[in-house]
């Protein structure tokens, strides 16, 4: 059996000895004095779960209360919805419900929220494609918002700034996605792209977005490639090392990455081609033959195909 002890400024002290001793029987749902034995109170509604949760995902599932609040929707997420569903309900009762349904689904969203739910349904629409996750989302909602707010935009550019909230919240929280691969997926021109990136960072002050290494987009290459541990760590070393004496420097990190991935798994035994490898970073042959080219000279690593 657990007890509670209850202090003083909770339940007050023991009417007939005075005593600060009090306790809780979570069982009984009694508080009891624990120098005289008397029960202060009786009956205490218990406010906690009145089931149990076998497995870890059905406490959640039955929760008695919704999600939680969210930037990615213009009210946070936090609304009334009213259902005409349930037993014995009148037809007279169910028109009005129906009315009211109306009503709120009118009131929800405001003349001037209208910008911002347009831009905050593509950041979404976005985010699913990606499959990001929800910190990601979190981010540049906050990031759309702060910018929707300070400038004047278009539909179309509301698209553009979605897609660039993003790019910008992959970059706070180090998620290997770049402006080209996001252009890709979502069907944007890189320039639309990197012109709504600079207009938002024009207005929000408050991002610091990290430089990507090529080591951060090792892990997404060998797994899209299927290649083993062995290889991830391999590559992660040679990027160590060309990082130290300064190879590719100037240059984009995901073509050092993939040059990196390429060389280790030749030398691994677990060979890719090079166009296998360009496929799945969003970059051309000629890229990461240079690249390799230069892994090759620096570190005089015999490569036999």
């Amino acid at each position: 059996m657990i007890y509670f002890l209850i202090y003083e400024h909770a339940i007050g002290r023991c009417p007939h000895c005075k005593s600060k001793s009090v306790i809780f029987d979570p069982m009984r749902g009694e508080y009891v004095c624990t120098k005289c034995g008397t029960v202060i109170g009786d009956h205490v509604v218990d406010f906690g779960k009145e089931w149990r949760a076998f497995e870890p995902g059905e406490s959640q599932l039955k929760s008695r209360t919704g999600s939680s609040l969210t930037l990615a929707m213009h009210d946070r997420g936090f609304v009334t919805t009213f259902s005409t569903k349930g037993k014995g309900l009148s037809k007279t009762f169910k028109k009005r419900v129906r009315e009211l349904q109306r009503i709120q689904r009118r009131s929800r969203i405001e003349k001037k929220d209208k910008n911002e739910v347009t831009a905050l349904r593509f950041l979404n629409e976005y985010v699913s494609k990606l499959q990001l996750p929800p910190q990601v989302r979190e981010e540049a909602a906050r990031i759309l918002r702060k910018a929707i707010e300070r400038l004047n935009v278009k539909k179309k550019t509301m698209k553009a700034m979605a897609a660039s909230s993003i790019l910008l919240a992959c970059r706070v929280y180090s998620i290997p996605l770049t402006l080209r691969s996001i252009a890709r997926q979502l069907g944007f021109e890189e320039g639309d792209l990197w012109k709504a990136e600079r207009k938002i960072l024009s207005v929000v002050k408050d991002v610091t977005p990290k430089m990507l290494e090529p080591k951060d987009f090792i892990p997404l290459i060998v797994n899209r490639l299927g290649l083993s541990s062995e290889v991830q760590y391999f590559a992660a070393y040679l990027t160590y090392l060309a990082r130290k004496l300064e190879i590719g420097c100037g240059r984009g990190p995901v073509g050092l990455a993939a040059a990196s991935v390429y060389v280790a798994s030749i030398l691994l035994d677990e060979k890719k081609t090079q166009q296998d490898v360009a496929r799945v970073c969003n970059v051309t042959d000629v890229t990461i033959r240079n690249r390799y080219g230069d892994l090759i000279e620096h570190f005089d690593i015999e490569v036999r195909l």
